[in-house]
Parts: C-alpha cells; sequence; structure tokens
C-alpha cells in the first residue's frame, strides 16, 4: 500500500534503484530463481512507492512545470554515481563525461538551458567527482530559476574544491538570489578571496552588503507595518494601461525562467515570488523605457519605498548578473 505522504525526490530516488535492478535480470550470473526474486523486489518497490509498472519516468506525485522525461532526476544512474565515487574513473569515463560537459556548455550558450542540464547531470553519471560539472550545472539551474538546486550543486562541487572560485561565486549568487544576503556576503568573500581581482565579485559583494545595511536601517520594510498600506499613493491604473508596461510584462512572461518561478508558487512562500517577478519587471522596464521606470520610482518614493535608479534590479537577482555561460 503507497504512502501518499512519500515525497517527489524519494520516488525518482527508487525509481532508479529499479532501473538498476532491471538491467540485473539479464545478468548471466543469475539463474531462474534470482531473476524471479528480482522481478518480485521491483514490483514491490512499485507499489510501496506507488510508481506505476513500466513508467520509466516515475510518478511525478502532481508534477506538471517539467516533462518527466525532460525531468533531470530521470538521468541520473545510481550505480554509475557509486561506482565514480567511490572507484578510480577510467581515462575513457573522464574523456566522455568531458565531451558531455562541452555539449553542456554549447547547449547553454544556445539558451537551451533544460538540455544543458540534463547534459551535465550525464557527465555527473560518468564522472561525480568533477566540480566543474556540478558548478556549470549550477548555472543551468540558475538559469531555469531554480536557485535552491543551484545552491546545491555549487556546495556539491566545493565539496570536491574547496577552492573553486566560480562555484563560491555561483554560491553567493543562488544565495542572493532567494533573499539570503547574509551567505551571499560570505560566499562572495571567499570567491574574492580566492580571485582578488575578479570585479563583478566585489560588485556583487557590494549589492547585498547594501541590501543588509538597507534592512538594518528599516527593519520594517521588508515585513511592512501591520495595517498599513505604503502603496496606497501610488496610481496603479496608469502603470498597468500604459501599452509599454503590457508589452513588457508579456515578454516576460514568455521567459522560461519566469514560468519556472510562478510554476513553484505552490511550493514556496508566494511572497518571494512575486517578489522575484517584481525584480525582473522593473528590469526590463528600466532598460526599455527609463522614462516609466522613473516615473514609477517617483511614485514608490512619495509612498516611502525607495528604488535605486542608477542600478535597477537585475532580472536574475538583486541587480546582479546571470552566471556566464560556462566556459570550462
Amino acid at each position: 500500500m503507497s504512502d501518499s505522504g512519500i515525497s517527489v525526490d524519494a520516488k525518482y530516488f527508487v525509481r532508479s534503484f529499479i532501473r538498476f535492478l532491471a538491467k540485473q535480470i539479464d545478468q548471466p550470473n543469475f539463474n531462474e530463481d534470482s531473476r524471479e526474486s528480482i522481478e518480485v523486489a521491483i514490483q514491490c518497490l512499485e507499489n510501496v512507492y506507488d510508481l506505476g509498472e513500466g513508467d520509466d519516468a516515475a510518478a511525478t506525485g502532481g508534477e506538471s512545470s517539467v516533462k518527466k522525461e525532460d525531468d533531470p532526476r530521470n538521468h541520473v544512474d545510481l550505480y554509475e554515481l557509486y561506482c565514480n565515487t567511490y572507484v578510480e574513473v577510467s581515462p575513457e569515463r573522464k574523456q566522455e563525461a568531458e565531451g558531455l560537459k562541452n555539449e553542456g556548455n554549447r547547449l547553454m550558450k544556445e539558451e537551451k538551458y533544460q538540455e544543458a542540464l540534463n547534459t551535465y547531470t550525464k557527465a555527473i553519471n560518468l564522472d561525480a567527482t568533477n566540480p566543474v560539472f556540478y558548478c556549470n550545472r549550477a548555472a543551468a539551474y540558475s538559469r531555469l530559476g531554480d536557485y535552491v538546486r543551484a545552491a546545491d550543486d555549487c556546495r556539491m562541487a566545493l565539496r570536491h574544491d574547496p577552492n573553486y572560485s566560480k562555484a563560491w561565486g555561483r554560491l553567493g549568487l543562488a544565495y542572493s538570489k532567494m533573499n539570503e544576503h547574509k551567505q551571499a556576503v560570505t560566499a562572495y568573500q571567499n570567491a574574492i578571496r580566492l580571485e582578488p581581482d575578479n570585479q563583478d565579485y566585489k560588485n556583487n559583494l557590494g549589492v547585498s552588503q547594501q541590501f543588509l545595511e538597507e534592512r538594518s536601517r528599516n527593519p520594517g520594510a521588508a515585513a511592512g507595518g501591520a495595517g498599513a498600506n505604503p502603496l496606497g499613493n501610488i496610481d496603479f491604473a496608469s502603470v498597468i494601461n500604459n501599452p509599454d508596461m503590457v508589452q513588457m510584462a508579456t515578454r516576460m512572461m514568455s521567459d522560461p525562467a519566469m514560468h519556472n518561478i510562478l510554476g513553484q508558487l505552490g511550493g514556496m512562500n508566494n511572497m518571494d515570488a512575486l517578489l522575484e517577478t517584481g525584480r525582473r519587471l522593473a528590469m526590463q522596464m528600466s532598460s526599455e523605457n527609463p522614462e516609466l521606470f522613473n516615473n514609477v520610482a517617483r511614485q514608490m518614493e512619495q509612498a516611502g519605498i525607495n528604488l535605486p535608479r542608477n542600478n535597477p534590479p537585475n532580472p536574475d537577482g538583486n541587480q546582479q548578473p546571470p552566471p556566464a555561460p560556462p566556459s570550462s
């Protein structure tokens, strides 16, 4: 009998193990009784974890934002990961993994972020000890708006190479996108310690530090005063009815990363998603129609809310640039 409380990740993990067992059935070193036992084990696991028999993509538990065949968890090979984590990787496998990484880099430059992510996952299956593969996959996750998994991959890269400056930099970016600026500052400081001449890291550090300073000066700004309506003086009608605003919002909604953010509304703090949407719209507005942006900024300031006019928010995280396409 299945348990409805089983997590989606657990189902994908078990499905990966079932794929390993299914391959074992064809091995010549098992007799008929052993093969039958393996088949029974597979059926039991599918029943307990509510996995449809023969469903190679695993039950998604209601996930709809990503096609099952596109989900990177379908490309995880547990046995390969085990071998490549605890057994020395052969030069041939390293070379094959390197080729997959290069293919992922090409896909990133073509803005095929989901395909790039899956390709990096295949590279990790072949060589799970290479920090570059995790760091590059983190860049793909960031482009898709999944900053939690981007941070996870950065931390995994740093487990293999604590002095990997690019992983520290991308970890800082992921933290800043999740409004965890204290952790972002630490990550950027580590990146600068390893790469002191990198101006991007310094700029991003400054942004996160400024955010923390503003938060300390006005601690109630993030939460908002109870019963207060600081937006009451803003003429939303003129903004919403502006044709330029409508056109920019339409373009923004076609962004795959925005689709990912909105698709997570049911599973995350809705305010975080709304703030991320607002940041993206602000960046679009400031770059395409500075006059409209300044008009809205003035109204916001009259309501007691300051927008940085010289450095409008960046769609990829608190005025900070997105990760560059991997080149290594």
